[in-house]
């Protein structure tokens, strides 16, 4: 049978183990807080400079092709409506070229994004969950909540995957459009023209 010193020193020990708890909580809270933070900053800094470096790589890709455009028409004596043609579709491939280009960018955006929400989510449940396993009472307990803790994580780890995975299909269907959108236009100007 348990005396009272022993059943005061389990009293102190689950009393210090939570303390100790609470306090590895609010260090481990802290430190996420700051790793959110870090991480956001690198999505959003890395989003704009994959913007940036994309328009410049447009914005020279349409001048040399350009270039190569009005090189390509004097060397093959094209002139008048041909040479305005193929610099007509030229300005349109790359303007498809551009506007799916812009909308992949966004798309890695929302899904950086979604990675950082997804973040701050698995820090606040991750807080909430060793605030539950502080105040464990016996080792049934702890197992149990241990257990939940185990499979919320996975079930949110699942949806995560599935929300990524659905904008990227969804951003891939968007730029797939537009190019698809210019081919046939380019299709039914030749059949046109023939």
């Amino acid at each position: 049978m348990a005396t009272p010193n022993d059943t005061n020193d389990q009293s102190k020990a689950a009393d210090e183990a939570a303390r100790t708890a609470r306090t590895v909580t609010d260090e481990t809270a802290l430190v996420g807080e700051q790793a959110a933070r870090t991480g956001a900053d690198i999505a959003r800094r890395s989003a704009e400079t994959a913007r940036e470096t994309l328009q410049s790589g447009l914005n020279t890709a349409t001048q040399s092709f350009q270039s190569i455009t009005d090189q390509f028409t004097q060397v093959l004596g094209f002139s008048g409506p041909q040479s305005e043609e193929l610099a007509r579709r030229s300005s349109q491939n790359l303007q498809a070229v551009s506007q799916a280009s812009s909308v992949i960018v966004k798309g890695a955006q929302d899904v950086s994004r979604e990675w950082f929400n997804a973040a701050q989510e698995r820090l606040t449940k991750g807080m909430d969950g060793l605030n539950r396993l502080a105040g464990c009472r016996s080792v049934q307990d702890f197992v149990a909540v241990q257990s939940d803790l185990a499979r919320d994580d996975l079930q949110q780890i699942i949806a995560t995957n599935q929300r990524i995975a659905e904008l990227s299909v969804r951003v891939a269907d968007e730029a797939a459009r537009i190019i698809q959108t210019q081919a046939n236009s380019d299709a039914n100007q030749a059949r046109r023209a023939a």
